[in-house]
């Protein structure tokens, strides 16, 4: 019985290694991919900042002056509550 017991013991610890070491490469692929996107999203990035830069946006014509507002904006806070009211006491 002790015997069955320390073979299955052992096909498990075997078992469970390889499976270690097999998780263990799927993450590198995962993050190798990961890495591999990173650096298309960063050549892409420096591509446009690279277009950016030479073709700068012209700015709109035309009257675009701040108007001063017919009303004066209300504060965001709520006004401060009132005093409770005292109670009479009784004669």
């Amino acid at each position: 019985m002790e015997a069955m017991l320390r073979d299955a013991d052992a096909a498990f610890e075997k078992w469970f290694r390889g499976a270690k070491k097999r998780s263990a490469g799927v993450l590198r692929h995962r993050v190798d991919d990961l890495q591999a996107g990173l650096k298309k999203l960063s050549a892409g990035l420096e591509q446009v900042e690279k277009d950016r830069a030479v073709t700068p946006t012209a700015q709109p014509q035309g009257d675009h002056t701040a108007r001063p507002r017919k009303r004066r904006a209300r504060p965001a806070i709520a006004r401060k509550p009132s005093a409770a009211r005292k109670h009479k006491k009784a004669a």
